[in-house]
């Protein structure tokens, strides 16, 4: 069995190359026993296990803007639930939903499913921004202290590894980081075509 830990994710992936579950607890992971009956009986295809556990994650951390809402309340030409928007007390969707019920005699139905309709096209944009960058990948095979880090990034829970195997988390992390660097480079390049000359005898 293998475990993966993405950065910034809550949870660790473990699997067979067939099914896998979602560990929250580290403790868990020291009874082998356990964890094969688990994944016998609850496992699910690793691709659909691997991105509901980073949407899960992506969704704890949505920040909705009342004004973000408002705003695309108005552009469904919807002014009546655009002003009932900006009554919203706070940016956390948990805290938003539950306030919206409290008070559904004020919000209302249409503004309820506007608000599940706003809250769902964020999550899927989040989650697309997160499948779409590049992360640290920690696996490490159940059983031994060896750990092996990737550049990876996951595509509809699909696994894409984009590096060989790096000895350690901080090699790891300043690889990222000088991709990102390079990157950010070349779309300012982009931008700047007279400077992108200038920049090419410099670059290794």
């Amino acid at each position: 069995m293998q475990i993966e830990n993405w950065q910034g994710i809550n949870g660790k992936l473990v699997h067979d190359d067939q099914k896998a579950i979602v560990v929250d607890d580290d403790q868990d992971l020291s009874d082998r026993k356990a964890l094969q009956m688990r994944l016998e009986s609850d496992g699910l295809p690793i691709d659909k296990v691997r991105q509901a556990m980073i949407k899960k994650t992506v969704k704890r951390q949505l920040k909705t803007e009342p004004l973000k809402l408002s705003g695309w309340f108005n552009r469904h030409q919807d002014s009546q639930n655009a002003k009932k928007a900006e009554k919203l007390v706070s940016d956390k969707p948990t805290h938003q939903y539950k306030q919206i019920k409290n008070e559904m005699t004020f919000f209302g139905e249409s503004f309820l499913e506007g608000f599940l309709g706003f809250y769902g096209l964020e999550v899927d944009n989040a989650l697309g921004r997160y499948e779409h960058h590049l992360h640290v990948l920690e696996t490490q095979e159940l059983g031994h202290p060896e750990k092996e880090y990737y550049l990876a990034n996951s595509q509809s829970g699909s696994l894409q590894l984009v590096s060989d195997p790096l000895p350690s988390q901080q090699l790891a992390e300043e690889q990222l980081t000088k991709f990102y660097q390079r990157e950010s480079g070349k779309t300012q390049a982009e931008k700047v075509p007279l400077r992108s000359q200038k920049d090419e005898g410099k670059e290794e």
